[in-house]
Parts: structure tokens; sequence; C-alpha cells
């Protein structure tokens, strides 16, 4: 079941990536609320792809050697329907887990069991019931008005952000600051703070405030309305919020929204030091690092990373006192907006931007649970659904796949021996994690619960803060996973590990009952994908210990792999969705070098030929999916990965052992000459 929640009153201040918000001042009338915020949403276009339309009539038109993809999934597709509301659907499993997920949620919530105190199962309870309880009250209702008013009061900008940063820590309050607590993507072996570029003004992105300015009215609207339940009359209120926009347009102005290579800017952006950052911040009488994350956090690292240098300058310059005004209505917007839904009650127009979720309650408070207990419940899924059994299956297919891609780096003649050395050595040196730890509990931890439900909210935000700092002060645990146990997912981490979680294998994506030769299909492609990914066009210039260090691998064999990856770019380049949108081979070849090499590694697993079927089927069944033909064209010219029909189709057509098991001949769709083939390895 697809959650559709709105609140979003205490995001995970722990995460420290802040959503900042949106903005646009025009005339309205006495129109208000979320009607106006809904007009242009009402006109988005939900026409969805059609696949289905452009299949030929029946199966039995289709032939594997022309269109793989198509082929194989011709009765899924067919059958497929979009949810209502929904951009797409796919063949992953996420219903599956999903479904599983909310499963065990109730499992625990509706068990007699008596749970010991501080437990995971005990939290996760006592939080879903707080939520079905929860009642307005006169106390929240002061508490959430009483920081509004606190924050209209401030006499200077230093005041006004010292109470953001606070109430950014407690009530996960978005900011302008974009803090950030994570990997190092230039050390694999340490953690690291950056700042990321603020991405949107309200719920505006900025990107369609710089391309016109009007794309702001929403921001206007939000901050015009949540003024008037402060007591301005409409007028007032509407003043103050077209003063405010003109934040938004001048930050959206001075941010580079030209398309980036994400990666290339992960590796390329050198750390700078905290006296620079105070430098480039510096109307502020207090750091805004120690005001937003924390003082230990300058004592725990020796910078910063600085994704927009120019974005940051232009917040810096809009905070004056002459500004004072305009940053008190945003702030004070922004934080009532966000946590408005626990006393919609209270105000006429607090109720029409909240209004009574149409899901039962139950399924809203299994969503809330699954928004701020993940670590919780992370673990205790984990513990349900990672059997001895698939532990060790998993650990077998890890090794098949590393001898595997051991035999293919050792034939790979067409580099020298020392740099094939270097690679078998990353190779032999990927870490597979899987299952989170169960983590040590504190007293903090145990005690997370409060006197009601914002209040345990509240607790679980400031501990998510703390435990963000606390992880940057330690080097990188190779065993740390880097998401929940429930997302289904896998991903290589620059430290030379990959996680692997344990939503992704399960059904459908890994059935024990299955073959081999299925289940490499399937979970064997993501998992050999991920390790690929060490070897890929920006991953390979880190050396095995994790470090970038593109000197690591000699100059000779660097110009011959710089012109494999240029072969590979023209090579989907060719490659087209709807007929007419091209694939940007160079902005997906990390991806599609992944995709490739994955597939050669799990077909040299296997030489029976009808073995090999089942391999290559169940592969492009994995990657069925439908989506609307606005997302699909967003996709191919924003997404590093190529689209789930090219991801089959353009891997296999290359693919040696697919063009023997097919006898796939000039004249065929899926036919390329060999000369004009692709691989990895």
């Amino acid at each position: 079941m697809q959650k559709h929640l709105r609140l979003v009153s205490f995001l995970l201040a722990g995460m420290l990536t802040l959503n900042a918000a949106g903005c646009s001042a025009t005339e309205n009338s006495g129109k208000s609320k979320v009607a106006e915020l809904e007009e242009s949403e009402e006109e988005k276009d939900e026409s969805a792809d059609d696949e289905k339309a452009d299949k030929k009539k029946t199966k039995e038109d289709l032939r594997p050697q022309d269109n793989f993809y198509d082929y194989v999934n011709f009765d899924t597709l067919s059958e497929l329907e979009i949810p209502y509301g929904e951009s797409g659907i796919s063949g992953f499993g996420e219903k599956e887990a999903q479904d599983q997920l909310e499963d065990f949620i109730k499992e625990i919530v509706e068990s007699e069991e008596k749970y010991p105190e501080g437990s995971n199962k005990k939290i996760i309870r006592d939080f879903f019931n707080q939520y079905m309880d929860y009642q307005e009250t006169s106390a929240i209702e002061e508490e959430i008005m009483g920081n509004c008013e606190r924050i209209l009061a401030a006499k200077d900008i230093d005041e006004l952000f010292k109470i953001w940063g606070e109430l950014h820590r407690e009530y996960g309050l978005s900011s302008v600051f974009q803090f950030q607590i994570g990997r190092d993507y230039r050390d694999g072996s340490k953690h690291c703070l950056s700042i990321q570029p603020m991405a949107s003004f309200f719920d505006t992105s900025l990107e369609d405030i710089k391309e016109l300015s009007s794309n702001c009215e929403s921001a206007n609207i939000i901050a015009r309305d949540m003024l008037r339940v402060m007591g301005d009359d409409y007028e007032t209120a509407n003043d103050k919020a077209k003063d405010m926009v003109y934040l938004g347009i001048n930050i959206a102005n001075a941010t580079n929204t030209d398309e980036v290579d994400l990666m290339q800017v992960l590796l390329e952006t050198q750390k700078t030091s905290f006296e620079e950052f105070d430098s480039i911040v510096c109307n502020l009488g207090t750091s805004a690092i120690k005001l937003f994350v924390g003082d230990e956090a300058v004592d725990a690292t020796d910078g910063i990373y600085v994704y927009d240098k120019d974005q940051l300058k232009a917040i810096n310059d809009l905070i004056t006192e002459e500004n004072l005004e305009k940053w008190k209505t945003y702030v004070f917007a922004l934080y009532l907006y966000q946590n408005g839904d626990v006393i919609r009650e209270s105000n006429d127009i607090l109720g029409d931007y909240n209004p009574v979720s149409k899901e039962a309650k139950e399924d809203v408070a299994i969503g809330i649970v699954q928004m701020f207990l993940q670590d919780q419940l992370s673990e205790e899924y984990a513990d349900r659904f990672y059997t001895p059994e698939l532990d060790k299956a998993m650990n077998k297919m890890f090794d098949e796949i590393i001898e595997s891609y051991d035999e293919l780096i050792k034939k790979a003649d067409w580099l020298t021996s020392g740099t094939r050395e270097a690679l078998l050595k990353k190779l032999h040196n990927v870490h597979l994690v899987t299952a989170p730890k169960p983590s040590e509990k504190t007293k903090k931890d145990k005690d997370i619960i409060g006197r009601n439900f914002v209040d345990t909210c509240k607790k679980i935000n400031l501990r998510a803060s703390e435990k963000s700092l606390e992880t940057l002060k330690r080097k990188v645990d190779r065993d740390d996973v880097e998401m929940s146990a429930m997302t289904v997912n896998a991903q290589y981490l620059p430290c030379n590990t990959i996680n692997v979680t344990v939503a992704i294998m399960q059904k459908p994506m890994f059935d024990p009952k299955d073959s081999d030769a299925a289940n490499l299909g399937r979970l064997g492609a993501v998992m050999a994908h991920e390790i690929g990914h060490a070897f890929d066009s920006n991953c390979i210039k880190f050396n095995p210990e994790g470090i970038l260090d593109p000197d690591w691998i000699n100059e000779t064999d660097r110009k011959v792999l710089e012109e494999r990856a240029n072969k590979l770019a023209d090579y989907y380049s060719k490659f087209t969705i709807m007929e007419v949108y091209h694939v940007k081979g160079e902005k997906t070849n990390g991806e599609n070098y992944a995709d490739l090499g994955a597939v050669e590694c799990i077909t040299n697993i296997i030489d029976d030929k009808e073995q090999l079927k089942v391999l290559f089927e169940n592969y492009a069944k994995s990657w069925c999916s439908l989506m609307v033909d606005t997302n699909g064209i967003w996709q191919i010219n924003h997404d590093e990965h190529s689209p789930g029909s090219i991801r089959v189709n353009a891997v296999l057509a290359s693919n040696e052992k697919f063009n023997e098991v097919y006898d796939v001949k000039e004249g065929d769709g899926m036919y390329f000459p060999p000369e004009e083939r692709v691989s990895r390895w």
C-alpha cells in the first residue's frame, strides 16, 4: 500500500538534510489555502506511458531476437496498471516488500506479548499507540504557537538564527543550510560534514523559480495564510509574504541549476576549511555549523564539503538586519506550515492545510512508524526475515560472483598485467554487508518515548542529531549498513563495500526454491552490478582501500579505459524510448558499465543453454516496469540509470552468450555487428 502522508511536522533532523522552501509574489483574490496550491497540480499530465498500446497484438508476434524485453514481459505489461496518483510501477518487489513490512508492524503492535522496557518492539508499539490516541491539547497548541511568537519577536538576525537552529534540531525544521553528515566520497575510511545546495523554497524548486520568478506563488500563498493564522488581515499578510519571496528569488538566481554529473561533483569538490566556511557565511555572529549542527561538529572533523559556494554566498548576502522581517516571515511560515498538522483543530486555515486523512488511522500510524523509527524497525525486520539459511545463500552467491569476476579480469588481456593484479586486489577487498548489526542501546535510546506523540517526535529528532554527531567522530565501520533493512535496494559504497538489503533478498528478487539460474538473473545481477561499480568509469578511480587516487592505475591503461568508456557512451546513445528520446550515454556511463559487467559476470557462471535462458528471462523480468510518459522523459534526461527496457536490451545485445543461445542474426532487432558490441571485460 502506498502512503501519501503530508505529516511532515518533524522531519528527521538526524538526516541533516533540509528541504527548505517555495516562493513568489502575485496578486490574489480572497481565494486561499490549499485550493490555490492545487490548481496547477490538477493540470499535471497523468497519461500513462502507452507501452501496452505499442505492443504487438499477441505475444506470438514477438521474437526474443528482436526485442527481448518486450518478448519476456509482454503478458505482464499487458496487465500492469499504474495505481491512481502514482507515476509508475515496477517488478522489483517494492509492493511485496511494503505489504510484508506493514503486516510485520501490525503483528508487533497487536501482540499481547509483554515487551521489555526500552526494546525496539516496545518502542514501536508505544509510538504507534501514541499516534492512535493523539488528541490536541491546549499545552501542545501553546507550545507550537509559542515558538511562532518567539520567531516573530526576534530582535535581530543573530537571535532569529539561534532560534532557527534550536527548532531545526528539536523539530526537524528545514533550513537554508542543508548540512549533512555521511560517508566521505573522497576517502571511504572516513565520515564527513557537507553542505548540499538548497534545492527548493517551500514546495517550489529553485530551478523553477530561476526560470520564472512567478513560480514562487505557492510560497507567497503559504506564508500569507500562516500569517493570517497569527491574526494578520489578508492584505497585511499578503504584503509580508510578497516581501519574503524576495529571499527565494535571490537564492534561486545565484544557484547553479544546470545539469551536473553528481558523482563528478562529489569527486572533484575539495574540502573547505572551517575558517574559509565562516568567511563565506560571515554575517552571523555565531558559526552556522554550530547553530544548526552543534559545537562538536567543528571539533570532530577538519573541514566541510561545500557543493555550491555561489549559492552559499548569496544566502549570506541576504542575512542582514535590513532583511530581518523577511527572514522572520520565512522561518515562522515554514515552522507553522510543517507543524500545523498537530494543532489542525485550533484554526480553520490549519484545518484546510491539514485535512483529515482518507486512509484508516491505523494505516497512517503504520506509515508514521516507518518514517520515524527506521533504526528500530530495521533491526527487528532483519531479525525476522534475515534467516541463517538466507545468510548462507547470500554469501554463497557473493563468493560465486567474486570468483567469476576474478576469471574475467584475469582474461582481460587488453589491460597490462600490473593493472589486472591491482584490480584483482580491489575485487577481493570488496566487502558484503547485509543485515544491520544490533546496536547497543543507551539510556536515551531506551527512553525515547515521551509524554505524548509530539514529545516523542521531538525526542527522536534530538537523538537523531546526536547520533549523527557521534557518527562524524568515528571512522567508517565497513560492517555498518547505509540503508534500512526494509529498503528494496542495493548499493556500492566508496569504502569498497556493497550493501544488499534484507528486503531485496525476499521474493520476487530471490526465492530459495528457485533454480540458481533464476536467482542469478534477478538478485545475482543486482549483486554483480554493485560489485561492478568498483570498476565503473567513476569508482575505478578509487584504490582497493576506498581512497580516491586516479593514479593508482597506470597512464597507459587509464587511456584504454577512457577509450572503452567513450565507445560505451556512443553505443548506449543509439538506444531510445518512445522512438524519439535517446539515452544520454555519457551521463549513464557508470551505471551502464555496472549493468554490462554484471551480466558478463553471471553468465560466466553458467554454461547450460536452457539454464542460460532461465537466467536471461529472469533478468528481463526484474526490470519490467511501466511509467507515465512525463516521468519516462524526465528519467532519460536526468537519471544516471538507463530506462529498464534498455538495461535489458542494450546489455543483452552485446552479450556473447545471449547471441549464441538465441542465435541472433543480422537483420534481427537485437543484432549488433561484433565490432560494434561493447563489453566490460
